[in-house]
C-alpha cells in the first residue's frame, strides 16, 4: 500500500508551521502525486484564513512546480441549518472545500448555535451522545446546502449516524476523510467503517498535518485500512487512485 496523496494539509495562513512551497517540496522529496492545503476557516478562534491571505495563496501555489496542489479551506459548520462560515466568493474560487465540526469557534460569528459548539466541544461524551440525531440533521443539511468535497473526521467530538451520513456523502460524491490525528478517536468510527462501506461511501486520506514532517505520514490510516479489509478501490491518495473534486466556478449560495 503506498499513500501518494495528502489532501489536508495546514500551512501559515492558519495554525500550520511551513508555506505552501515548503510543504510542496516535502511532497515532492516524498515523490507524492497531489496534495490538498485547507486552512481553517473564517470563524476560527485562533488563526484563519481571510480573503487576503486566500489570494495570496493561490498566488504561491501558482509560482510552484512539481506537484499538484490543490488550494481548499477546512470550514466549520456553526448554526442548527448547517450553514459554514466560508463567504460564497471563496467557495467558489476554492478547489477543495472540506467541511467538519470543530469547537474552537468564534461565538460572535451569527447565526451560530451554543448547542451544537459547546455540547459537542466541551462537555462529556455522555451529553455529546444526546445530540446524535441532531448532529446528523445538521450534517446531512450541509451537505445539501454546499458544493462539499471532503467531510473532515466525521465523528470527532461530535456523535453521528455514520451511515445516514455515509450515504448522504454517496449520493453527493462527497468522500469521507480518513484522517490520521483523529481515526482513533472518533467515537465509533471503527464500528460503522463496515455501514458506510455498505452505503456506499468513498474515503479519501488526509494526515491533518500541521508541520511538514508530518504530511504523507498514514501509519494509523494504514494500520486500520488493513484491520478493517476496507476496499482500497473506495480510497483516494492511495495506490495511484485521485480523487475528483467538484468546479465550484458558478457558485452561489441560493439559500
Amino acid at each position: 500500500m503506498r499513500f501518494d496523496g495528502d489532501f489536508h494539509l495546514h500551512t501559515k495562513a492558519s495554525d500550520g508551521h511551513d508555506s505552501v512551497r515548503e510543504l510542496a517540496q516535502e511532497a515532492c522529496r516524498m515523490d507524492m502525486r497531489a496534495i490538498a492545503v485547507s486552512d481553517h476557516s473564517f470563524s476560527s478562534l485562533f488563526c484563519h484564513q481571510t480573503e487576503e491571505k486566500f489570494r495570496a495563496q493561490r498566488e504561491e501555489i501558482d509560482g510552484v512546480e512539481g506537484v499538484k496542489i490543490y488550494q481548499g479551506i477546512e470550514a466549520n459548520i456553526v448554526d442548527d441549518e448547517g450553514t459554514i462560515d466560508v463567504p460564497d466568493g471563496i467557495i467558489a474560487k476554492a478547489d477543495v472545500l472540506t467541511v467538519g465540526f470543530h469547537r474552537f469557534v468564534a461565538l460572535m460569528f451569527k447565526p451560530c448555535s451554543r448547542k451544537f459548539l459547546l455540547v459537542n466541544g466541551f462537555l462529556s461524551e455522555r451529553e455529546r451522545q444526546k445530540l446524535k440525531e441532531f448532529n446528523t440533521r445538521i450534517f446531512l443539511k450541509t451537505l445539501e446546502r454546499y458544493p462539499v468535497d471532503i467531510v473532515a473526521h466525521l465523528g470527532h467530538r461530535c456523535p453521528v449516524d455514520y451511515a445516514r451520513v455515509a450515504e448522504e456523502c454517496a449520493k453527493r460524491d462527497v468522500y469521507v476523510e480518513l484522517n490520521e490525528k483523529h481515526i482513533l478517536d472518533a467515537n465509533g468510527f471503527a464500528d460503522n467503517i463496515g455501514a458506510m462501506i455498505d452505503a456506499g461511501a468513498k474515503f479519501v486520506v488526509g494526515s491533518d498535518a500541521h508541520r511538514k514532517d508530518r504530511l504523507g505520514k498514514f501509519e494509523k490510516v494504514g494500520k486500520f485500512l488493513t484491520e478493517h479489509n476496507v476496499p482500497l478501490d473506495r480510497v483516494y491518495g492511495v495506490d495511484g487512485n485521485m480523487p475528483a473534486f467538484k468546479d465550484k466556478s458558478g457558485w452561489k449560495n441560493e439559500l
